[in-house]
């Protein structure tokens, strides 16, 4: 079983394979060298030893059938055939053709001795020197049909064998393949598995079997695959917190890279109108680090920029336009209180004398009625009671009384209180109107939103205005209602002061009434704005929950 070991594993297996088919080429080839080399020698040892030594004995013959003496001339060939012998001798690669070449070289001496008798020309003795020469002919002849033969079985051999190793690489080749696909079919299924972890997919099973390295492979890749699954679902936990975290702030958060929004919360979207993967607005791009406030479509941000990355960064930003709102009208309605609380201790010691005046001016015009000082006392009398209704005012600055709600017609509440003012109006040539469509009853507080229409319409009617109309309308949970008048209209500085506390525009007004409406519309959870140009006019927009 050890010496089976090298099967198990991919490597073994590849490079077996592959060494045994090159170790039967190589002994292929090497079969083919050493027939092919057997045959030149042979080739060679007939072209350089037994050819030349068979012309040579044919030639000996030859001068033996002359009629002259052929000694001298005979030692020259039996020269030539030693020396074709000590070739064929050089060239011999085995003992068979050594010891061949041998004999003939002893048959050779044999015809140097048959050729040296003492009388040449004696029959016997040419007879002896023939048959010495046909003996080395006839052995030189029958070498070279050996080595024909021989040359003749080599070259079958060859070509035997080369048709057996054509006939053995088919199979060799077709069981080379097997092998080859059988290794590289599971490379094929984890390379598919890799590329569906590469496009992000999930990827399956990889049974590949065995216990070789493409076994120990593919359980890695498993292994790795499910940790890498493991980790994308923590990231994916963590990141659909985070996302719930950033969704749920109320304040815009946005990340940008290149100019591009790489993540928007709703927050975002609702503010600046921010969608994932849209371009950055440049009035957010321009924006330097840091914290600044930033003006857009009449509110006012706080927008917080700090880098991100490289080349990006993260812009945190907040409506705060309401809570600066919220803050001016707490600090306002700290000042309006604590004004209130100066007035009313003001108003309480003026009060007792004017009460005393007025009642003594009263008894004096009674007992002065009917003559000139009456008129005088009169005067004195309006002047006490002007100032009487301004400390009055001053106590509706001061008083700040919880709201009384209560369902109420607003319609029919704003045509109540152009009724009441209607002789008047209609004294300073001024046309009041309401505008509305019949609408649901509203939890308000009737006496605060009346004198709020009493105090704008008899502002207008001062202001020089000839047609003011009332506009009421339910819009969601609120309550509006505005106030429009053709006057002469005001300034942008002048509106903006408008409800600043003794503040006014008439020689004779106190400047309470317009900080007093807007401090108890705010009571009531509503505001009142105001929009004015010089020559156009002027509107009021009030409004309350209802």
């Amino acid at each position: 079983m050890r010496g089976l070991a090298w099967t198990r594993t991919l490597r073994g297996r590849v490079l077996g394979a592959v060494a045994l088919g090159v170790a039967c080429q190589v002994g292929a080839v090497g079969f083919e060298v050493v027939q092919f080399r057997r045959i030149g020698d042979s080739v060679a040892t007939v072209n350089e030893s037994w050819l030349p030594l068979a012309r040579l004995t044919a030639r000996m013959e030859g001068q033996l059938d002359r009629p002259r003496t052929p000694e001298p001339h005979l030692d020259d060939l039996v020269d030539d055939a030693r020396a074709a012998i000590l070739r064929g001798l050089a060239l011999a690669r085995d003992t068979e053709e050594a010891t061949n070449l041998h004999a003939a070289d002893t048959q050779l001496d044999d015809i140097v001795r048959a050729a040296a008798a003492p009388d040449p020309d004696n029959e016997v003795a040419r007879r002896t020197l023939r048959d010495e020469v046909l003996q080395l002919g006839s052995l030189a002849e029958a070498r070279v049909s050996a080595l024909s033969q021989r040359t003749a079985r080599a070259q079958q051999d060859a070509v035997r064998v080369s048709l057996i190793l054509a006939a053995m690489s088919l199979p060799l080749g077709a069981a080379l393949l097997w092998l080859a696909g059988t290794a590289l079919r599971p490379v094929r299924t984890l390379t598919q598995q890799v590329r569906r972890l590469e496009a992000g997919e999930r990827p399956g099973p990889v049974d590949v079997g065995g216990d070789d390295e493409i076994g120990t492979l593919a359980r890695a890749f498993e292994a790795m695959a499910r940790a890498v699954d493991e980790r994308d679902r923590n990231l994916q936990a963590v990141t659909l917190q985070l996302r719930r975290v950033l969704d749920s702030l109320i304040s815009a958060v946005a990340v940008v890279e290149g100019g591009r929004v790489l993540v928007a919360n709703p927050a975002a979207e609702a503010l600046w109108s921010l969608r994932e993967g849209s371009a950055l607005p440049e009035v957010l791009a321009n924006l330097g680090q840091g914290r600044q406030d930033l003006a857009l479509a009449g509110r006012t941000q706080d927008v917080f920029v700090a880098p991100f990355g490289e080349n990006g960064r993260i812009v945190v930003g907040e409506d705060v336009t309401e809570r600066l709102r919220d803050r001016e009208r707490l600090v306002r309605s700290e000042r309006l209180a604590l004004v209130g609380q100066l007035l009313a201790q003001v108003t309480h010691e003026v009060r007792n004398p004017l009460n005393a005046m007025s009642l003594h001016a009263e008894l004096l015009a009674d007992e002065l009625a009917g003559t000139e000082q009456a008129a005088l006392l009169s005067t004195v009398v309006n002047e006490i009671r002007r100032l009487e209704a301004v400390t009055e005012r001053y106590l509706d600055l001061a008083r700040r009384r919880a709201p009384e709600l209560a369902p109420e017609d607003p319609v029919a509440l704003a045509r109540g209180v152009v009724a009441l003012e209607d002789e008047r109006l209609r004294r300073l040539d001024v046309e009041v109107r309401v505008e509305a469509e019949p609408c649901r009853n509203v939890d308000i507080d009737g006496n605060v939103l009346r004198r709020a229409l009493l105090n704008l319409i008899r502002n207008a009617g001062e202001a020089g205005a000839h047609r003011v109309v009332v506009g009421v309308r339910v819009e969601g949970a609120e309550l509006v209602v505005t106030v429009g008048d053709d006057a002469q209209g005001m300034d942008e500085a002048t509106a903006a002061r408008v409800f600043e506390p003794f503040f006014s525009t008439k020689a004779r007004g106190t400047g309470l009434g317009l900080a007093v409406t807007r401090q108890e519309i705010e009571d009531l959870g509503g505001s009142v704005r105001v929009t004015s140009a010089a020559g156009v006019g002027t509107t009021f927009t009030i409004r309350v929950p209802g």
